[in-house]
């Protein structure tokens, strides 16, 4: 019986793949294995149910991620600003509408600085001005009403001559000028502007009168745009009269209505009169700066630095030239007067 079951045992196969390790080896050798398959998929499951949790946080946090979102973008916002409540998600017109309005106060507060400075430098170059017509401008008209009688003198002596002719003519020119500039700073009663620049006054008298208001809003707006023409028919400005009557045919109370993308529009053109203006303040600042009265202030203020009077210096200079275009004027007249 046991020899029959002993000849029924199978006999061992011999392994093929790795050589055969001893017992205590090979059982180590299991143990090693799975041991690491254990801590591989605890490592796994731990990543992936770190993965999830972010997952479940950041699904949780959306809606106040979201609110902050929102807050942030509603914190320009004109309704915010003026109720203190926060409005509902807003449209892509209401931001923009924010965002032009934020670069409309940017603009405003520039256009308010830089008007001040030319209101200054205005300012500064009248007195000046006024200084200068005084003691040098109606020497300066002297002498040129002097020099216009001599060329007209001696361009009747050559009536076939028309540069002669010419010469006359530029010189009765600039002593017109020279005159007119004095009666403007000396007289009360003169000034005296071109035609041209009383029809351009008319034009934008007519089309901004106050009187001519459709409603209060309306009026309002003429009655600025009024004191704006006003002040410009008195320095002579042509641009800015033009500025005016443009800026009421194209400004923004011309948009009438409510709502958002009507008021985007009024904001665009309040943008851009600002721009407009801000170019004109740029412009004439520059001008101002380059005229030959700017100029000579810059080197009176230069000379009075070192000690010295250019008003006195320039007046002697015309006085001494007033004397002699005199005794050349006898001279002509007395030519002129012989056979």
């Amino acid at each position: 019986m046991p020899t029959e079951i002993s000849a029924r045992r199978r006999p061992r196969r011999k392994s093929r793949g790795l050589p055969r390790l001893k017992k205590g080896r090979r059982a180590k050798s299991l143990c090693s294995r799975a041991s690491a398959r254990r801590i591989s998929v605890r490592a796994t499951g731990s990543v992936a149910e770190k993965e999830r949790e972010s997952q479940i946080v950041l699904h949780a946090a959306r809606p106040a991620l979201s609110g902050a979102q929102s807050a942030v973008d509603e914190q320009d916002s004109p309704i915010a600003a003026e109720t203190g409540a926060t409005p509902a998600r807003r449209t892509p017109e209401e931001k923009e509408l924010s965002r032009k309005h934020a670069q409309l106060r940017v603009l405003e507060a520039e256009l308010a600085r830089r008007e001040l400075q030319l209101a200054n430098l205005r300012a500064d170059v009248l007195l000046f001005e006024e200084r200068y017509i005084r003691k040098i401008g109606v020497r300066w008209a002297r002498l040129d009403e002097i020099e216009a009688i001599i060329a007209e003198a001696e361009a009747r002596r050559q009536p076939g001559n028309p540069a002669a002719r010419q010469a006359a003519d530029r010189a009765r020119e600039r002593a017109e000028r020279s005159r007119t500039a004095v009666l403007r700073q000396t007289s009360a009663n003169g000034f005296d502007p071109p035609e041209a620049l009383k029809r351009l006054y008319r034009a934008v008298a007519r089309r901004v009168h106050p009187d001519f208001g459709e409603d209060p809003l309306d009026r309002q707006v003429r009655e600025r745009l009024m004191a704006h023409a006003n002040r410009a028919y008195e320095r002579s400005d042509e641009r800015r009269l033009r500025g005016i009557l443009a800026e009421y045919e194209f400004g923004p109370e011309a948009v009438r209505g409510e709502g958002t993308p009507l008021e985007l529009v009024r904001v665009i053109r309040k943008i851009a009169l600002v721009r407009g203006r801000l170019t004109e303040i740029e412009q004439e600042t520059e001008q101002t700066r380059n005229s030959d009265l700017y100029r000579f202030k810059t080197r009176a203020e230069a000379a009075a630095r070192q000690g010295r009077d250019l008003f006195a210096e320039v007046a002697a200079a015309v006085t001494a030239r007033i004397a002699s275009a005199r005794q050349k004027l006898r001279g002509v007249l007395a030519a002129a007067s012989s056979p």
